[in-house]
This record gives structure tokens, C-alpha cells and sequence, in this order.
């Protein structure tokens, strides 16, 4: 499993973020953009709602959206085809939102743009109150089609997904 360089140097940041204490968890106030800059660009935090539980789109950087068939910043997942309950990413963000770990998923690509087929994913816990998560934070990455066609490490329509802490 190799993240991008995005993708690794979030992860990073969101590990000094947290403190190191188990079931302790950085805020959205915690991640700063000042510190972020161009790695924003590939981030989307969601809020999770209870009751019921949904996702809702808070935030999507620009090159995310670049890679989605539109823009779904304040819509909640349940509203949007292939995205809501018994999907394969709801079952993701339920995952993390119920272990408070973070997560790494490599996925085939289906979007608007055809030269690409694989994406992966880092979806980080985030809590306000630092204990009880209310948010997790998303960071894309998306690969071309290779030239010379040599198939991707898994079938199509099917996930990879591994856990980013140390065991």
C-alpha cells in the first residue's frame, strides 16, 4: 500500500494533531489551512448527522471536484445515487465514524474523467469536542489508465481497504 505524497503528509499531520491518548481525536479547528495549502485542494470534509445518520458534504477542494460529476458541497450522501445506505462508500464512513480509525481504500474510478480508473482515499475521524466524532475529513488521490493497459491489482468494482495506524 503506497498513499501519494498528499495523502501521506495529511495523514502525518493529522497524527501530530491527535493527541496520544486512545479515543482522542483532532478537531476540524485542529487542521489548519494556513498549513495545509495546496493539499486543500484534494480534501473534502463531510459532517455526519445522527439520527438518522447521514454525511453531508461540508467542504470539497478544487481538484476533488475536478474528478466528481458535480459539486456536492451541502448535500447529504442519502440524496445521491450509488452514495447512500448499503453503498460500499457509506459502509466506509460508517466504519469510521463507529471505529474512529482511519482508514485507506483504494477503488476503481468511475467518473467524468475517462483517462483515469483507479482512485484511493484517506478518511481521517475528526471530533470537535475532540472525543465524540462529528466529521471525517477525506483525501483523494486519482490514478490514470496505465499506457500499456496492464490491468490495476484488483477487479473491477472491487475495494481495497487497509488500516493506516501501526498494529
Amino acid at each position: 500500500m503506497k498513499m501519494s505524497d498528499v495523502q501521506d503528509h495529511v495523514l502525518r499531520y493529522w497524527l501530530k494533531n491527535c493527541p496520544d491518548s486512545g479515543g482522542v481525536y483532532p478537531s476540524r479547528q485542529d487542521i489548519k489551512v494556513s498549513d495545509m495549502r495546496r493539499r486543500m485542494a484534494h480534501i473534502a470534509i463531510l459532517d455526519i448527522e445522527t439520527d438518522p445518520v447521514d454525511f453531508r458534504y461540508r467542504l470539497i477542494g478544487t481538484r476533488l471536484c475536478e474528478f466528481l460529476s458535480r459539486d456536492y458541497t451541502g448535500e447529504k450522501m442519502s440524496n445521491l445515487e450509488g452514495k447512500g445506505p448499503g453503498s460500499e462508500i457509506w459502509a466506509i464512513f460508517e466504519r469510521v465514524m463507529q471505529s474512529g480509525d482511519p482508514l485507506y481504500c483504494k477503488v476503481p474510478y468511475v467518473g467524468p474523467k475517462a483517462d483515469f480508473k483507479q482512485a484511493s482515499s484517506l478518511y481521517l475521524p475528526l471530533a470537535t469536542d475532540h472525543k465524540t466524532i462529528d466529521k471525517i475529513m477525506l483525501v483523494s488521490h486519482f490514478e490514470r489508465a496505465q499506457l500499456d493497459h496492464t490491468p490495476f491489482d484488483f477487479g473491477w468494482m472491487e475495494s481495497r481497504i487497509y488500516s493506516v495506524l501501526p498494529s
